[in-house]
C-alpha cells in the first residue's frame, strides 16, 4: 500500500498553512512545494534549478532537465522536460518574484543564510518537516513525497485511458514498472474500503439521550 504521499485534504491543509504566514521564507518555500507538487519533480532537480530556467520555462512551456542534474535510477538519467501548466506558472513567477534582480545564472531557490547560494536538499527537507508538523500533518513527510503526491493527482484526476503511461512521462520514467507503484491501492481507499465492511456505530436511544443531556461527551 502505497503511503508516502498527501491526500486532498493534507495537500489543502499544507497549503492553506503557508499561506497563512507572511515573509519571504514562506513564500519561498510555499512556492518550491507547489512547483514540487505540481511537476513532480525530485528535490534536487528543483534545487539546480537556475534564474534563467525559470525564465526560459515560462517562455518555452516547459521546464527542461538535462540528464546531468538527474538523480533518480541508472536507466532514468536522460533528458526530461516538464510541462509548464497553470500552477507550475504561478509557482515559478512567485520564486522569480523573490529573486528579481538576480542573474540569470544565479539559483532560483537559495538560503538567506547562504549568501546567494543555491539552497541544499537537507535544509529543504528540514523546512517540509518544519511546515508539515505546522499542518499537522502525518510525521515523515519529506521533499519526496510531492513526487509521490503528483502521480497520485494525476492518477485520481485525469480521464485517460491510460492513467499510469501518463505519470510513467510525467514522471520521466523509462520503464512502466517504475510507475506500477501507483496502481496499488491507497491508504484513503483501505481505510473508506475498511469504514464500509464494518459500518458505522450504532447508537441506543439511551446513549443519544445522555448526550443531548450533556452527561457524558462527545
Amino acid at each position: 500500500m502505497l503511503k508516502k504521499y498527501l491526500p486532498e485534504d493534507e495537500q489543502r491543509r499544507l497549503r492553506n498553512t503557508l499561506k497563512q504566514t507572511a515573509g519571504p521564507v514562506a513564500r519561498r518555500d510555499g512556492g518550491t512545494i507547489e512547483l514540487l507538487t505540481h511537476t513532480g519533480m525530485r528535490i534536487g532537480e528543483c534545487l539546480h534549478l537556475s534564474v534563467g530556467d525559470a525564465v526560459a520555462a515560462l517562455k518555452t512551456g516547459y521546464i527542461f532537465l538535462a540528464k546531468e542534474t538527474r538523480k533518480g535510477r541508472a536507466d532514468e538519467k536522460r533528458d526530461h522536460e516538464v510541462l509548464v501548466t497553470v500552477p507550475v506558472r504561478a509557482a515559478l513567477n512567485e520564486l522569480l518574484a523573490l529573486r528579481e534582480g538576480a542573474a540569470l545564472d544565479e539559483a532560483l531557490i537559495v538560503s538567506r543564510k547562504s549568501g546567494g547560494q543555491a539552497m541544499s536538499v537537507r535544509a529543504f527537507e528540514q523546512r517540509v518537516a518544519y511546515w508539515a508538523k505546522q499542518a499537522g500533518l502525518p510525521d515523515g513527510v519529506s521533499p519526496h513525497w510531492f513526487r509521490h503526491t503528483r502521480a497520485m493527482n494525476i492518477m485520481r484526476r485525469t480521464t485517460s485511458p491510460d492513467p499510469l503511461g501518463i505519470v510513467k512521462a510525467a514522471l520521466g520514467h523509462s520503464s512502466i514498472r517504475s510507475t506500477e507503484v501507483y496502481a496499488r491501492q491507497t491508504r484513503e481507499n483501505v481505510e473508506a474500503a475498511l469504514r464500509e465492511v464494518d459500518g458505522k456505530p450504532r447508537l441506543r436511544l439511551a446513549d443519544l439521550r445522555k448526550m443531548h443531556e450533556g452527561r457524558v461527551s462527545l
